[in-house]
């Protein structure tokens, strides 16, 4: 079973062809200016506007629920907003960062390396929703772009469901 999810398609011949989570890094060029590269460190990948616009709304109508609760087994990945007695995992994710079609803009500088981090994102976010769903978990993600209660409903819709 493990080796199955490492595959995605067979290649040419019949050859696996790794998934994106495993892909090796392509080649890229350094930033020409370290301001660039600044700017892109000094995003933040946790707390965000549209995050914490969310967790306020639901805080306001009496729900509480974890922040940044690390996915059991999975030390380096983390719930942005988790219910833990319901077993709710809420994910809000970045346009950019997560390649939402509707807004996501690759730079044009090093666009190889960037689908790689992108699709690598995905995958990677693929995979903890199946490793949430195997431990029992329910997952909501939203983009950062939708309107704070258009999300607030998808999450509250998944904790009025059955216990």
């Amino acid at each position: 079973m493990a080796e199955a999810s490492r595959v995605d398609v067979s290649g040419a011949g019949g050859r696996a062809v790794p998934d994106a989570l495993h892909v090796p890094e392509p080649d890229r060029e350094r930033p020409t200016s370290s301001a660039v590269s600044a700017r892109y460190a000094a995003l933040p990948s946790r707390d965000t506007a549209p995050e914490v616009a969310l967790r306020r709304a639901l805080w306001r109508a009496g729900f509480r629920y974890r922040v940044q609760y690390v996915v059991p087994g999975l030390p380096r990945r983390k719930v942005d907003i988790a219910f833990t007695r319901r077993k709710v995992a809420v994910q809000v994710d970045g346009c950019f960062w997560h390649g939402c079609p509707e807004h996501c803009v690759p730079p044009t500088r090093n666009p190889e390396w960037w689908k790689w981090k992108i699709a690598r994102n995905q995958a990677r976010d693929r995979d903890t929703d199946e490793k949430l769903r195997v431990l029992g978990w329910v997952v909501v993600r939203v983009w950062e772009h939708e309107p704070v209660d258009s999300a607030f409903a998808q999450v509250v819709a998944q904790l009025a469901g059955p216990a």
